[in-house]
């Protein structure tokens, strides 16, 4: 796995940061303290494996203060190329954690993560793959022997917890025994032993008077129980009389009861049952009265007058002449029509007998005749220029060469009419002026000049008596259809005003149809409210009969009644009830054992035997006790004085005690001695899997002065390159300290073949010189090439080995 990029949403003082790593697997995180270092590793070992909570860790948390958010994400590539972003707010257990699948771009399993990381959790990759600041210089603190013994329980995880149990161990088993110690409780119990086995020889006198005594005591002891045991029985018979006595007066209740049988049909569910059809029959009851509300509301609503009903008797008649309506108000059009002519053409004969009063010569009526022929000859070439002269203009854009001259000709032509018909027009405005100058015409018309007096007036009126005729016609017409009107004379007033009269009759008809429509409507609503009182007439027809059928089955009349029987059948169901209670409180088995007496006081009379024989066996206890206790005293001044059994007891303890010590001890040392044997048999095991780059990162801090580590006798070794040998006890600290990175680096390297997750190392090299910290960069670059590292420190010389690529200075976030 290879972290990619860390993005912080809220985490101690980070907020709303991101951090791209290099795309090699080399990333240096430089700043100085207190920048933000180690709380940036926490964030990532938290996404990983979940955020420290605050039971013990409360010093390892890094809520934010300014902000809600609490968490970050971490974008990764697995070892089979796959890319997620893996995303941990807070939250219980850790924080809530969420996969994001970047090449699919789609949510997945959160549980994918735990796929990734495989046995990795948090204890194993701090032992493995995180290497802090503490490391190192927990090392350098301790003396040589802590050192080589550290160096080798490396490869073996969780070493340190197996060392301190072994201390542990040590510790416990030197305060339980000490070989030349006079303090540890084995050691003061052994010197007891020896005390007590000289006492024994030299105290074997009254040992018959101390049996004697004991035997004495035994039978004693033997009657105390016998007596003890009667008294118990005695004390559970009078406990069991003084219930009976107690519960006495509840068995008589019991006896004394009658037993009452209980009606069915009374019970809670028929109480019920009634109140539901009663319940029913009142809302049946106010939803026929809301129906009859809503029914009158509409009658009321509807038109019932006279000429309502007078249109409905003769609406046969009235719809007959009323399709007659629109040939009607054709007629009444027609007839202002010619009305309106007859007046026009009366004007128009009038003004032009006063207008047209002279005679025109023979030759004059002539010329003029020639004149308005010739100006409507006229006026029909003028049509036949413009064609022409369209046409030739037409000819000349679309013809080729020559044959333009065709259109050019046609143009011409046209262009020489023109000029003609212009002098003749000018022509002919001269001589009609002359005709109207010469008998004073008012009209420019010459055709209105030809018109004689006496015929323009007979066509005139001939127009006019043959439009009055037809006046008179239509008249008629519309007289006899007003005149059908005549039976609804009560309801419509028409006058001699035939429009006004046939808006009158629209109105009419068209005011009774909407009253009909809408009584129509309303009938239909009043049909349908009936429709649901006929229903609900029905329904309480029903709920009637199921409250009859209810009352018979219960052979009653009223709900008084039932009430009545119901309160009845209540009280008994209490007093049964009470006597369940009774029969619950005394038990079926106190009960038996009452019927066995006839009265209390047969009971108090047993009572009291019981109790005067308890008393005298109390007494023969009294006096067995008494005979006990004098031999115990005498017992306790034998034993005093050390008789031989009471010493030979102690004896016994004391052995069973030290047998007991001796085998705690023995289980310490045992345990301590696996514990060594494990760790060494562990150490070997371990050193063939990483030997070969403990050697190679070994040579190369040491600029290849040492260039192998072996185990002899399970004894780690290193060879120097003139092939002598030393034990780790025989190297500088300095070199020291370059061993243990070595060997702990090595075991880093061979578990990442299987899990490749980050190497994280927390200001690793602080205690190394110049010469040293530049061999440790370059095994970083060695180890890099296979596992991604991340360096962080506040070593500003790492910006002599590495360029700012490589560098994320966090003194600039």
């Amino acid at each position: 796995m290879k972290i990619n990029q860390i993005k912080v949403y809220g985490y101690g003082k980070w907020q709303n940061q991101s951090f791209t790593l290099n795309k090699n697997n080399l990333q240096i995180i430089y700043g100085t303290n207190e920048s933000g270092k180690t709380t940036l590793l926490s964030l990532v070992m938290g996404i990983l494996f979940g955020y420290k909570d605050g039971r013990g860790h409360s010093y390892e948390q890094y809520i934010p203060k300014e902000t809600s958010s609490y968490g970050g994400s971490l974008s990764i590539t697995t070892d089979d190329n796959r890319n997620f972003l893996v995303k941990r707010i807070s939250g219980t257990y850790g924080g809530k954690v969420s996969v994001y699948d970047l090449d699919n771009e789609c949510d997945t399993d959160s549980n994918i993560l735990s796929d990734i990381l495989g046995p990795i959790d948090r204890e194993t990759f701090e032992h493995i793959f995180y290497f802090g600041d503490l490391n190192i210089k927990d090392i350098s603190k301790l003396n040589n022997n802590e050192l080589i013994e550290r160096i080798q329980k490396v490869g073996f995880i969780g070493s340190n917890e197996w060392i301190s149990i072994n201390e542990k161990l040590d510790k416990e088993s030197r305060s339980l025994y000490a070989p030349n110690g006079r303090k540890p409780p084995l050691n003061k119990k052994l010197k007891d032993y020896e005390k007590l086995l000289t006492k024994i020889n030299d105290s074997k006198g009254n040992l018959n008077e101390y049996e004697n005594y004991l035997y004495n005591n035994q039978l004693a002891n033997k009657k105390v129980e016998q007596l003890n045991n009667q008294i118990k029985d005695l004390d559970n018979k009078i406990y069991t009389l003084n219930n009976h006595k107690n519960n006495w007066s509840l068995y008589e209740k019991l006896n004394n009861h009658q037993s009452l049988n209980l009606k069915s049909g009374f019970d809670d569910a028929s109480k019920n049952k009634l109140y539901s059809i009663k319940n029913n029959i009142e809302l049946n009851n106010k939803q026929i009265e809301i129906i009859n509300n809503q029914i009158n509301d509409a009658k009321d609503k509807a038109n019932h007058s006279d000429q309502l009903n007078f249109y409905e008797q003769s609406e046969d008649k009235i719809d007959r002449l009323y399709n007659l309506s629109d040939s009607i108000n054709d007629l009444v059009t027609s007839f202002n029509t010619k009305k309106q002519l007859i007046n026009d053409y009366q004007t128009k004969q009038e003004s032009f007998i006063n207008e047209h009063n002279v005679e025109l010569s023979v030759d004059d009526k002539n010329n003029i005749t020639k004149l308005i022929n010739n100006r409507e000859t006229s006026n029909l070439s003028n049509t036949m220029k413009i064609i022409l002269f369209v046409l030739g203009i037409i000819l000349i854009a679309i013809l080729p060469g020559w044959l333009k001259i065709i259109g050019l000709f046609l143009a011409s032509l046209s262009i020489y009419l023109y000029i003609i018909k212009y002098n003749q027009s000018n022509n002919f405005n001269k001589k009609i002026q002359f005709y109207k100058d010469k008998y004073g015409f008012s009209s420019n018309d010459p055709k209105q000049w030809l018109v004689q007096n006496n015929n323009i007036t007979n066509n005139f009126q001939d127009d006019i008596n043959k439009y009055k005729n037809e006046l008179v016609e239509i008249q008629q017409k519309i007289n006899n259809y007003f005149d059908n009107w005549h039976f609804a004379e009560e309801y419509l007033k028409l006058d001699d005003n035939y429009g006004n009269n046939m808006s009158i009759i629209d109105d009419f008809v068209k005011k009774n149809k909407k009253n009909i429509d809408e009584n129509n409507s309303l009938t239909k609503i009043i049909n349908k409210y009936l429709f649901q009182k006929n229903e609900l007439v029905n329904k309480k027809e029903k709920l009637k009969n199921q409250l009859i059928k209810f009352f018979e089955q219960r052979n009653i009349n009223t709900s008084n009644e039932f009430n009545d029987e119901f309160n009845k059948q209540q009280s008994i169901i209490q007093e049964n009830n009470r006597q369940a209670d009774i029969k619950k409180q005394l038990g079926e088995n106190e009960i038996q054992l009452l019927k066995n007496f006839k009265s209390k006081t047969e009971i108090e009379n047993k009572l009291n035997e019981y109790q005067i024989l308890q008393s005298n066996v109390k007494q023969q206890m009294l006096d067995n006790s008494k005979n006990i206790e004098k031999n115990k005293l005498n017992i306790k001044h034998l034993i005093s004085d050390g008789t031989y059994q009471d010493l030979e007891q102690k004896k016994a303890n004391l052995e069973t005690e030290i047998n007991d010590m001796v085998d705690e001890w023995l289980t310490m040392k045992l345990s301590g001695q696996w514990i060594d044997k494990s760790l060494n048999i562990a150490t070997a095991d371990r050193i063939p899997m990483f030997q070969e780059k403990a050697n190679e990162y070994f040579g190369l801090l040491t600029n290849h002065n040492y260039i192998k580590i072996t185990y002899y006798k399970s004894k780690l070794k290193v060879t120097r390159k003139d092939k002598l040998q030393f034990d780790a006890g025989e190297l500088s600290r300095g070199t020291i300290e370059q061993l243990y990175l070595s060997l702990i680096l090595s075991l880093a390297v061979v578990f990442g073949r299987d899990y490749k997750m980050p190497i994280i190392i927390d200001d690793g090299f602080n205690e190394f010189d110049f010469d040293r910290s530049h061999n440790a960069y370059k095994l970083l670059d060695k180890i890099s090439e296979s596992l991604q590292i991340i360096y962080v420190t506040c070593n500003e010389n790492v910006f002599e080995h590495y360029n700012l690529d490589n560098i994320i200075n966090l003194n600039e976030k």
